[in-house]
């Protein structure tokens, strides 16, 4: 969580998107505080695939059809395939069908978690066919999850959504504001003196000193990692959340967590997961390509910075 601000005229914090999220205004009101909560509400009941109403629920459902979605849904299919082409193919918004087969078919918070931390992932890898892709026409809106594929929104969606909320506030006339979605943050406007000073925690031991700090003036910063969402499967082995597209099982990374710092959330969001795929070298190209910079804590706990 961010630190450092000389007493923020606004703060709130609740459980979304299966996380824990925070929001701090500079000069604003309650009321655009509980508005910044009730938006990140709505977006995780557009986007959550946990639930059977969600306009990506019908979507899967619907696979094989072109369907109407709303704005943001549509927003977020666009910053997906972008986010997919960036990081070339790194970045795959089509696990969704992969995620519920292994496991992951409801909040994490309701997945058995694995007895300890040195669990590991014990599951074939194979290569994993492609050749269908998700679509957008442009023209009329209407959204096609491929037939036997399914969407899912988490490894872009709380970046985005941080986006827009901080976006929206801004509209409002809040001169300044940090929205963070479970560790992916975004601010906009004017912010604490020297700016928000974000820790980045140990991925070995979240009750660890912090490994590094970013001071963050615009912008944001996205983590993800392989040691925070595990769970243990029916089996006995244990998965996480990260998978590789090319195999649609969890990566054996080098890295265990990546902290990206881009100019908007959704891209930071989608970086981290392909430097993690691509591992520090090629890892530091991608990034230089795109502007951004990373924290990258590898599994032997040694910290670097990148570019």
């Amino acid at each position: 969580m961010p630190d450092g601000a000389p007493a923020p005229r606004g703060e709130s914090r609740f459980r979304a998107m299966g996380s824990d999220c925070q929001i701090i205004i500079l000069r604003g009101g309650d009321d655009d505080l509980a508005l910044a909560e009730a938006e990140v509400r709505r977006l995780e009941a557009l986007w959550s695939r946990f639930r059977r109403g969600s306009e990506i629920s019908g979507l899967n459902a619907n696979a094989g059809r072109a369907m109407a979605a709303s704005a943001e849904t549509r927003m977020l299919v666009r910053r997906a395939l972008r986010a997919e082409h960036l990081t070339g193919g790194r970045f795959d918004p089509l696990l969704g069908r992969e995620m519920m087969v292994l496991g992951y078919d409801r909040d994490h918070a309701a997945l058995p978690r694995p007895d300890g931390p040195t669990a590991t992932v014990a599951l074939p890898q194979v290569v994993r066919p492609r050749g269908a892709c998700l679509r957008m026409d442009e023209a009329t809106g209407l959204i096609t999850v491929p037939g036997g594929w399914a969407l899912d929104a988490g490894g872009i969606g709380k970046g985005l959504a941080a986006d827009m909320v901080t976006a929206r506030l801004m509209r409002r006339g809040v001169p300044g504001a940090l929205v963070n979605l479970g560790g992916d943050i975004r601010c906009r406007g004017i912010t604490p003196p020297g700016g928000w000073r974000i820790g980045i925690d140990d991925p070995r031991n979240p009750d660890a000193a912090q490994v590094a700090q970013v001071t963050l003036t615009r912008g944001a910063v996205c983590t993800s990692g392989v040691r925070r969402r595990r769970w243990r499967r029916p089996d006995g082995t244990v998965a996480h959340h990260l998978l590789d597209p090319q195999t649609g099982a969890p990566t054996d990374a080098e890295l265990a967590s990546v902290s990206v710092i881009a100019r908007t959330g959704w891209l930071a969001e989608a970086l981290t997961k392909a430097v993690i795929l691509a591992g520090p070298e090629t890892g530091r190209r991608l990034l230089a390509a795109h502007d951004a910079g990373a924290v990258v804590v590898l599994s032997d706990g040694a910290v670097h910075r990148l570019p």
